[in-house]
């Protein structure tokens, strides 16, 4: 049993809370067995508890990487050992799991975008949450929400443009790229 601060402890704890899901999720993925994954994601946490001190903010993407790496290299280990991956010389066997994996990873990255970009969408001020809104949930033109607002089409897209400022300053303060949003 490994001894911990009650501060390491707090951290795992929140470490945990944060990720387990999406660690299990892409455990199961890769091992194909519930009871597997779920041991992997708990060797994954006690490897984690070692190395505390490497984690820096929790939710950052950097944290989340270094995390799925760990959890990675565990399942193909698991694999490896439990020979249910042959090593070849051209490495075709680990090509669909390795593209398997970054197709998971890549996808909850871009729900977690877009969860953050509604979030930071919900926060923006009246006029710019109504036309972001309107323009992008509703299909509205600049026409119509100039309409509906009482304004000028060019003071809407003025307003659409400083709101997908506000909200891209947003993502890439959280880490993230344009890719995902605005």
């Amino acid at each position: 049993m490994t001894y911990c601060k009650e501060e390491d402890g707090e951290t795992l704890e929140l470490l945990y809370r944060t990720y387990k899901n999406k660690m299990f999720y892409i455990a199961m993925k890769l091992l194909e067995d519930s009871a597997e994954a779920e041991n992997i994601v708990h060797d994954t946490f006690l490897i984690l508890l070692e190395h505390l001190e490497r984690i820096g903010d929790i939710k950052d993407k950097k944290t989340w990487n270094y995390i799925v790496t760990i959890l990675k290299n565990k399942c193909y280990n698991f694999l490896k050992r439990n020979k249910r991956i042959e090593l070849t010389e051209d490495e075709e066997v680990f090509e669909q799991p390795v593209e398997m994996y970054n197709l998971l990873e890549n996808q909850l990255l871009k729900e977690e975008a877009e969860e953050f970009l509604n979030t930071l969408i919900k926060g923006l001020k009246y006029p710019y949450r109504e036309v972001i809104y309107l323009q992008y949930h509703n299909k509205l033109n600049s026409r119509q929400i100039a309409e509906l607002l009482r304004t000028s089409p060019a003071n809407v897209r003025k307003i659409s443009s400083r709101a997908r400022e506000q909200l891209k300053k947003g993502m890439q303060k959280k880490g993230y790229t344009c890719e995902y949003g605005f």
